[in-house]
């Protein structure tokens, strides 16, 4: 049986000060450090005692479809109602709706624990941390005041019912069908017996939730869309109304909760239910269903945001979602570097020159890859860490200007950390299963989970070659390359402070190397685009992991400067310096195999035979 999880504080607590500091979040209303690090120490005891003994047995027993519903593993009920009862679905929601409003880089260290321990756990929260963003921003007052409340506490937990079978990435092709309630009167949440025009604008009587819609529909693959942790499930509902725009210009969104609220104060079951569960290579504890919306009457919903205005608040969600994946795949790197680390220091193999045997954490080669498992796994941290604190700048700074830097630079990193976290989390775990041997491949070695459950990240939010076109369609190209050429040159500048430490010259020339041959690369195909339509497309993801390697690079020479000019050199210092010397000579130099394929440009890819 493997050792439980153990949240790394050391690493997070400086990796989050490093992540406000490059985030340039003043105004954010950061807490205090002892308040952090109180916070990280509480989620880490719940994480070791109650979220990591249930991640194996979870995944052996998963979630199973019963007459009355969804029924999750034994011990996740209890587990989420625990997890209620600390507060930790509210640390970073708005004040105004229950929440607590702490910085965001403290609530992405906290969903980086919650996925390290356990992810099939993680994701629910996750879901309901993606519709409150939705809902604050887009949904009508009276919808926000009924169900942000309960979302925030976690009473309620929330579902994004986005793709369908034919239509999984493309959601222009989407067919679920919302149409408004012919007959209201004593329809729940209408507010009595009128309508008002479809739109979504609040009708009826007082209090009332404004205009009902009846949808009908099937959605594939949804996260959470049923169970047994809360009574009521709010999905967030992609569909088409009469007469909508054909494509994506003609999208609405609908909140469609489980549970509708009944005129005497009873829930009343609303039409809809999972029909199946996906039977699934990992997170196998997280129900993923195949929902029916509307198989009788038609299932009740409300309009969100404006009518064929789906897409735009989609993104709300969506963008919060994809930093959750990032942080996610950094939690289970985290863990495949502690049982490998634990696995080396145990195993032994081979004989030293005295003839004894000694542990395998002595070899070089395995040496090799637990390094560069922590310096990965340290790197995606930092850029996850980053683009919270880019986020809570975003929202909280006083400045104008600064917030909408702040919103540039998020725009770049998310992307970025959605696709290079997921990627580095399955290169970490694959490296872990390596460490591990032949113990690591059967289903009895935990690390063999880790690496099952890490796939799906590059799969979920958007796939890692869609988070590639949004950074290089429209993240950089269309605004001609400034806001990269600004962050490349911050980038610099933190490189030319860290060259005058000799152990940190060889990552500092790379860094500034790299850095000038994207902004070159940037200007070249900004040029190029134009004249060939394919060029985005053939380039777009090696140019991402260009992006996301020097991006790295940055994070490592930030901390290990940081623990430079800290001083005196202690063991989180010699870590965070030793990270940066690996990061220079095994992993850097990844970004001239990128650059090659970006300036190869499209014609092979185009013309080669298949």
């Amino acid at each position: 049986m493997s050792t439980p999880y153990e949240a790394p504080l050391p690493m997070m607590l400086a990796a989050i000060e490093v992540a406000e500091r490059a985030a340039a979040s003043t105004g954010s209303g950061e807490a205090p450090g002892e308040l952090v690090e109180a916070v990280l120490e509480s989620a880490g005891r719940f994480a070791r005692e109650v979220l990591s003994p249930l991640n194996r047995a979870g995944d052996k027993e998963g979630s199973q479809l019963t007459a009355a519903g969804v029924a999750t593993p034994t011990g996740f009920p209890e587990a989420y109602r625990r997890f209620c009862a600390d507060g930790w679905p509210s640390i970073a929601a708005p004040r105004a709706f229950g929440g607590q409003q702490l910085p965001m880089a403290i609530a992405a260290a906290a969903t980086e624990v919650w996925a390290g321990a356990n992810l099939s756990f993680a994701m629910c929260p996750e879901a309901a941390a993606g519709a409150v963003e939705a809902l604050r921003l887009h949904a009508s007052d009276p919808l926000r005041e009924r169900y942000l409340p309960p979302l925030v506490s976690g009473e309620w937990t929330a579902a994004m019912a986005l793709t369908e079978p034919q239509a999984g990435s493309d959601l222009s092709t989407l067919r679920t069908l919302a149409e408004p309630a012919t007959e209201t009167s004593g329809v729940p949440g209408s507010g009595g017996s009128g309508g008002g025009a479809p739109g979504g604008a609040p009708g009826g009587g007082p209090g009332g939730l404004g205009t009902p819609w009846r949808l009908r529909g099937r959605k594939i693959f949804i996260s959470w869309g049923d169970h047994d942790l809360t009574p009521n499930i709010v999905h967030l509902v992609l569909a088409r109304t009469p007469n909508a725009p054909q494509g994506l210009k003609g999208i609405s969104l609908f909140l469609v909760p489980k549970q509708l609220p009944g005129p005497s104060g009873d829930p009343l079951r609303n039409d809809l239910e999972a029909v199946s569960l996906e039977h699934k290579m990992g997170i196998r504890a997280s129900p993923t269903c195949v929902m029916a919306y509307g198989p009788h009457e038609g299932a009740l919903g409300w309009l969100v945001g404006p009518l064929n205005g789906g897409v735009e608040c989609l993104f709300s969600m969506m963008n919060q979602m994809r930093l959750g994946v990032g942080l996610h795949s950094t939690g289970l790197a985290e863990r495949a570097l502690q049982l490998a680390l634990s696995y080396a220091r145990e195993r032994r193999q081979g004989r030293d020159a005295a003839g004894a045997q000694r542990p395998i954490i002595e070899h070089a080669d395995v040496r090799r890859m637990l390094l560069t498992m922590r310096a990965l796994t340290h790197g995606a941290r930092g850029l996850a860490y980053t683009a919270a604190a880019a986020l809570d700048a975003a929202r909280r700074a006083e400045d104008e200007a600064a917030r909408a830097r702040a919103e540039r630079r998020l725009a770049l990193l998310t992307p970025i950390v959605k696709a290079c976290c997921s990627d580095i989390a399955i290169e970490v775990a694959s490296l872990g299963v390596q460490v591990h041997g032949g113990t690591g491949y059967v289903d009895d070695s935990e690390i063999s989970q880790v690496y099952r459950d890490a796939r799906i990240g590059p799969i979920f939010e958007g796939t890692n070659y869609i988070q590639a076109h949004d950074l290089l369609a429209r993240k950089v190209l269309r605004d001609g390359g400034a806001a990269l050429g600004t962050w490349l040159d911050e980038m610099t500048q933190t490189a030319e402070q860290a060259r005058g430490n000799a152990a940190l010259a060889p990552l500092a020339a790379g860094l500034i190397t790299q850095c000038a041959r994207l902004r070159a690369a940037a200007a070249q195909l900004a040029r190029s685009n134009a004249s060939d339509r394919e060029l985005v497309g053939a380039v777009a993801y090696p140019f991402l992991q260009w992006l996301g390697v020097t991006a790295a690079a940055w994070q490592h020479a930030l901390a290990a400067s940081d623990s430079i000019a800290r001083g005196p050199i202690d063991r989180l210092a010699r870590v965070r310096l030793d990270d940066a010397r690996l990061y220079a000579a095994h992993i850097l130099p990844r970004a001239e195999a990128h650059a090659a394929a970006v300036a190869h440009g499209a014609d092979l890819l185009t013309s080669a035979e298949l």
